[in-house]
This record gives structure tokens, sequence and C-alpha cells, in this order.
């Protein structure tokens, strides 16, 4: 994030040695995968900066986990279907979600989408294209951020990278507030990149740039508010949701706590150290 702490201490070590394994296993694959092409900011101007989170290594680690997870139909898991709804809390630049649209549009069951697309198209003609898209199967890419600034800049984002902005929806709102009800258990792709830094309780809660690090004590303020609407909303049983931590935010512990109240497992991924401070995302399954 654009604010940085020291390295970890003894005592953020993992617990388990299983916790260790995982971290050891996600830190090898993060070497191995490709690195994934960042979408284009050509539209964004250094000033845009100043109001939006700039990507950086944990944006970076993000898509290249998207990348490696959907970077074609071959790698999805067997037990998952093609994503139908996405959502990306706290969408910043967009980036993340316009990389996975792209993926998905990329897909080998891309070409087959847009044939059943056309052919239902004539049969539904009065319904509109993002009723169209729900229907045909083609995902639904959902975005929400505190920022106003982080909404608009997402939709140029789209833009830019020629995504269709009939397969974005966009919320204004705090976390995913507004989809806790008409979206239980409908999200297939959860991403969360959370305000994360250790801060002062008080710090946290701006609805300016400094909501997109700032994140109370251990880091963990947002996230633990985040927690159960992840739990809320992620479809059952193939869900996934892919979040960013640091180890002062105990990913350990909120591994126990998702299995605890939620029946959700979670491990690391990816992880990758990055200046002074390992990055890793947690991926969390039902």
């Amino acid at each position: 994030m654009a604010e940085t702490h020291k390295m970890r201490t003894s005592d953020l070590l993992p617990k388990s040695q299983f916790f260790q394994y995982l971290n050891e296993k996600a830190e090898a694959l993060a070497k191995s995968c490709p690195s994934a092409l960042m979408p284009s900011l050509g539209h964004l101007k250094m000033a845009d900066y100043e109001t939006v989170y700039e990507p950086s290594d944990d944006t970076y680690l993000m898509i290249d986990a998207l990348g490696c997870q959907f970077g074609t139909y071959e790698c999805i898991p067997k037990k998952m279907s093609l994503p139908r709804i996405t959502l990306e809390i706290g969408c910043g630049t967009g980036v993340s979600t316009i990389f996975l649209a792209k993926l998905l549009g990329e897909s080998q069951n891309a070409n087959l989408m847009i044939q059943q697309q056309q052919q239902q198209q004539q049969q539904f003609p009065q319904l509109s294209q993002q009723e169209q898209c729900q229907l045909h199967g083609s995902p639904i890419h959902i975005v929400t951020d505190i920022n106003p600034n982080a909404i608009q800049i997402t939709k140029q984002t789209a833009i830019e990278n020629n995504i269709d902005l009939t397969s974005l929806q966009f919320h204004l709102c705090d976390l995913a507030k507004p989809l806790l009800q008409s979206h239980e258990h409908k999200i297939d792709v959860i991403i969360f990149n959370p305000p994360y830094v250790p801060t002062p309780d008080e710090e946290v809660g701006s609805d300016g740039i400094e909501a997109s690090w700032a994140g109370g004590t251990d880091g963990r303020l947002v996230i633990d508010q985040a927690l159960p609407q992840i739990a809320r909303l992620l479809s059952r049983p193939n869900g996934v949701a892919y979040m960013i931590t640091v180890d002062d935010n105990k990913p350990e512990d909120i591994a126990s706590i998702m299995m605890k109240d939620y029946g959700i497992t979670v491990q690391p991924f990816l992880r990758r150290r990055a200046r002074n401070e390992f990055l890793t995302v947690l991926k969390m399954t039902f």
C-alpha cells in the first residue's frame, strides 16, 4: 500500500506448521505463475492518484492470483463453472475487475457464449443488454467503493480497456452493504484488496484516499467488518473469494474465524515479499 510498516516479528509467524507449509507453497506458486499484464491505465493522470489508490505490489499480486486461477478455462477448478457474478469490494482504479473481465471474456467458452447470446437476443428482444448478459450466462461484474472518484475512474478504466459497461454494476457504498439481501450466496468470485495497514483506529472511516490503506489495529478493523459480508455473499458450494493480507493482519487467525463461524476454508494462495512486508492472497472456499 502507499503506507508501509516494519517487517514482521516472531509473534506474527504462523503458530501451526501446516499454515507455514501453506505459506511456503503460496510463495513457490507466486514464483512459478506467469506475471499478469496490468490493464491499461492510460486515461489516468498523476493528479488522479491523489484521490484514488495507485496500483502497487498488492494490486499486481492480486491480478497474478486471478491470472493463475482463471488464465485459461482449463485452469479453472473442475468443480467451478464459469463465474456468473463477480464482486470487487473497494475497486479503486478497477484494474482487478477489468483484468478478470478480460480473462473470462477470452476464455475458450467465450465464442460459445457469444453465439448463444446472439441466438437468444432474437428470442428475447424485449430484455435489456444487462438482462441478456444474465440470461445467457455472460458474467456480470459488480464493483463497490466508498470513494466516488474510484467509481468514476473504474468506469473510465472499463472504457479504456474495451469492456462493455453494461456488463458492470457500480455501487457507491461502504463495503458491500447494499448487496447483502439481493445477492445473498449469489456471488461466484469476490475480490477484496482491503485497507490492511495497521493504523490508529480513528484514521479508519474516510471516504478519500486514506480509506485505501488505513486498517486500524492490526490492520483488521475493515477486514473484520468485511468477513461476515463475504461469507453471506459467496455462492455455495463453489464460490471463491480472494483477499490481500499482510502478516500484521494475522491471516491464520482470519482462517480460524472463517472456519469456525462460517465453515469457510481460508488458505494462502499466492505470497510474495514486497519491500518491507509479506503480501499474501488468501483464498476462501466452502
